[in-house]
């Protein structure tokens, strides 16, 4: 079976790409919301179509060991990222730039791969259908069903996976901008991150760093965020055991399915 999964920075649209995948292409399944990719799935079928942000940071053990993985990683203006907020958490944003640069650093891994696909969630609300076609050449085992653009249509997602969107609705552009509404958030990462200036040049998002001049009048002010500014080592080294010994059951999973064949 082979088994599409999308990863990326939370809040960077994983939610929504995974709810046009799951509705206009064919699949003999896909989770409700997130599922790990270390969770089994206990499912025949030729395809499966799951999602869960943060797994770009978990793949290194098996990734390349697992022809059947197929991986969409999906980048976002970092600028939207760390100022959005998730509609059951609407007191305090729920990112911040160091996640979204430690998501970025893992997929730098895998770019080129195959079975790795790259996608803009400009790209995505942009124009949709053009992603869809896309995606299709990457993964040619994948049959279409509707359009990207017609998703809203024919869509049934979760509650989970409705709030996390905001509502189902058509894809339109006017999430783009939103950043520029939360200025003094914006200001205080950039102040603890000054990176963040440089990656927006680096991937595309502004031709230079002149428009760090709208940030020029405004005071960083710090506000509560779901993800801390610093990871904590012995809660990350007891992240990366969990990850390994994660990755292991994996594998010996996998081994015990090709011996089956």
């Amino acid at each position: 079976m082979e088994r599409l999964h999308i990863t990326g920075c939370p809040r960077s649209g994983t939610t929504l790409l995974m709810e046009q995948i799951s509705t206009c292409f064919e699949s003999d399944g896909h989770c409700e919301h997130e599922k790990s990719i270390f969770d089994h799935v206990a499912q025949s079928g030729d395809l499966y179509v799951s999602k869960q942000p943060n797994d770009i940071k978990h793949l290194r053990h098996i990734f390349y060991r697992d022809a059947g993985l197929h991986i969409i990683y999906v980048v976002r203006d970092p600028r939207s990222v760390i100022t959005s907020k998730h509609g059951g958490a609407s007191d305090q944003y729920f990112c911040n730039y160091r996640v979204w640069q430690e998501c970025e650093r893992a997929a730098a891994n895998y770019d080129g791969h195959p079975r790795f696909l790259r996608l803009r969630y400009e790209d995505l609300v942009a124009d949709p259908d053009a992603v869809q076609a896309r995606i299709q050449a990457h993964f040619t085992f994948l049959t279409r069903r509707h359009a990207f653009s017609d998703f809203h249509r024919f869509s049934r997602p979760s509650y989970a996976s409705e709030r996390a969107m905001g509502g189902v609705r058509k894809v339109d552009q006017a999430s783009l901008s939103k950043w520029q509404q939360h200025l003094p958030r914006l200001a205080h990462q950039l102040k603890l991150h000054p990176a963040l200036g440089d990656d927006l040049v680096r991937l595309g998002y502004e031709p230079d760093r002149q428009w760090l001049a709208i940030l020029d009048a405004v005071e960083p002010l710090e506000y509560p965020c779901r993800y801390p500014e610093h990871n904590q080592i012995f809660k990350e080294w007891e992240k990366s055991l969990r990850i390994y010994l994660k990755s292991r059951r994996y594998l010996r999973r996998l081994a015990r399915s090709a011996s089956a064949l």
